[in-house]
């Protein structure tokens, strides 16, 4: 049986929001707006720009496990980024629930865009789970996924602000 295949696509958009003092006065993080497709069904995703480690673009994630973690209190994605990385955590890269690019260091967050923000987002993993053939309030067993990301990391000057 082959692994199901996460088809994740980087766009050309990006959000941002503001953290920090108040009176916007704060630091402004940006995530690149993409997509995430699996079964037929597609959810928007935002990933943390800014300089923070990203995925390589246009390459298979083959052993990559989708499981339960307690602290999202949510479903995860986790790649695999190969033996040397995994050993050291050097780059541990999540798709995880998240409203902002704030919410994200390197990560990656999966819902759907509204107004600026991700919504449904843990909803989100929880049906992603089931698309990928987890059993229904299944936490304590994985599913191994290859998540195919096609596209490389955009550089904020070459992006526009989403629109929405």
């Amino acid at each position: 049986m082959t692994d199901t295949v996460l088809r994740y696509v980087r766009g050309k958009t990006y959000i941002k929001n503001i953290t920090g003092a108040a009176g916007g006065s704060g630091t402004t993080a940006h995530g690149l707006v993409g997509e995430l497709w699996v079964a037929g069904t597609c959810f928007d995703t935002i990933e943390r720009m800014d300089g923070y480690v990203t995925m390589d673009g246009d390459k298979d994630y083959a052993n990559s496990s989708m499981y339960w973690m307690g602290s999202y209190n949510s479903y995860v994605v986790n790649p695999w980024l190969g033996r040397e990385v995994e050993k050291t955590k050097k780059k541990n890269i999540l798709f995880h629930p998240a409203a902002v690019p704030s919410h994200l260091e390197g990560c990656v967050g999966v819902g759907f865009l509204e107004n600026g923000k991700l919504t449904t987002s843990a909803a989100s993993l929880t049906l992603l789970w089931k698309l990928v053939g987890g059993a229904t309030g299944n936490t304590s067993t994985s599913r191994t996924v290859t998540l195919r990301v096609e596209g490389k990391m955009q550089s904020l000057s070459s992006c526009s602000p989403w629109m929405g």
